[in-house]
């Protein structure tokens, strides 16, 4: 119907336990079978680090009691063992980014050498991914204790490399350090690849989370993560009433407002003028309005539509036409007839409006 909205309000915090756990076991396999154990078997092919090398470095850090503390969680709130072992993938994660570039960046790796050792094109190859089986309490120790080893393998292959000599630990610590300060805008990459990838673009409305850890992008401490998207015939607006949510992780900063108490209560009650009075957008009568409200448990983002004349563009000049707003429905994509040739190819990311005096 035309002028429609609906909108479910969210009663609390974390609920849905079962979804965060299962993104964690999900995650952490991909990375370890596709991302860390591959590419630690292909530098042992080319003769970067051996066996040898991991098992020398493996008995030096553990007489020197170096690898990473596991805290003990159990008997603690559920939700805080949830974020915890959140957390943990996360930085597994970041952890595998660091060591993974450096060793690339030593002996030339290309991706498609990870994606023959991993298997993509011989079943012979795959890792086989560990299945999760038992209670929810039984899960989540086997996940602590999962990246209590898969971390430990991690460490030992940043020591075999080290001591090899293609790396120091103060050059790894600063990328470390610079690696948490970054907070990398991957938005506009992946509209990009939804407008020109037909298969892509099902798989991410379809699957979300899954399409994008397949591109390599991390979702971070997100449950369930779904991509809607704006057509001629609805708009839809992302909000958290109850605080915040929201998928920084891939969308980068919050803007100001998408934390006001003004927005979240007027878009929910009159989408169609605040769209008119807070960010300029007419939208016709016969458009259906969709207010997504984000949640601990489920995040949104919105799929904005392509703009015309772009045809015949590249993935990296359409990425420049996103802008944080077009992603939450505040906007929409940049018009290319608007921008000069220079300005499509070095427009950086829209950076979220800034709160007025």
């Amino acid at each position: 119907m035309s002028g429609k909205h609906d909108h479910k309000p969210f009663e609390g915090h974390m609920h849905d336990f079962e979804a965060h756990v299962r993104a964690v076991e999900e995650d952490l396999e991909y990375y370890r079978a596709k991302r860390l154990e591959p590419r630690i078997i292909h530098l042992i092919r080319l003769g970067v680090v051996t066996f040898y090398d991991l098992l020398k470095a493996r008995a030096a850090l553990k007489r020197t009691n170096q690898f990473f503390k596991l805290q003990k969680l159990q008997g603690k709130n559920i939700e805080a063992r949830v974020r915890y072992l959140e957390e943990w993938l996360d930085e597994y994660v970041k952890g595998i980014a660091l060591v993974s570039a450096r060793a690339v960046e030593a002996v030339d790796m290309v991706t498609e050498d990870n994606r023959k050792e991993r298997g993509d094109y011989d079943d012979f190859f795959k890792i086989k991914k560990k299945e999760h089986r038992g209670t929810l309490e039984e899960r989540m120790v086997n996940l602590e204790q999962d990246l209590k080893d898969y971390q430990e393998l991690l460490e030992v292959f940043v020591q075999a490399l080290i001591n090899r000599g293609w790396s120091t630990r103060g050059e790894l610590e600063q990328r470390w350090k610079t690696l948490h300060e970054k907070r990398e805008w991957a938005g506009g990459k992946i509209v990009a690849k939804a407008w020109t990838d037909p298969e892509f673009k099902r798989a991410l409305l379809t699957t979300g989370r899954e399409a994008l850890r397949e591109m390599g992008v991390h979702q971070g401490k997100v449950g369930k993560l779904v991509v809607v998207e704006n057509t001629d015939s609805v708009h839809n607006f992302v909000v958290c009433t109850l605080c915040s949510c929201y998928p920084y992780d891939i969308l980068g900063d919050t803007p100001w407002w998408y934390k006001h108490d003004i927005y979240k209560t007027r878009i929910v009650q009159n989408p169609r003028a605040v769209a008119k009075e807070m960010f300029g957008l007419d939208i016709p009568a016969n458009k259906e309005i969709q207010v997504r409200d984000s949640t601990s448990d489920v995040r949104y983002f919105v799929l904005p539509q392509r703009p015309d004349g772009t045809e015949g563009m590249s993935e990296s000049e359409l990425a420049n036409l996103v802008t944080v707003d077009s992603l939450i429905g505040a906007g929409e994509a940049l018009d290319p007839g608007k921008l000069s040739e220079a300005e499509i190819s070095q427009v950086a990311p829209e950076i979220p409006r800034v709160r007025p005096d």
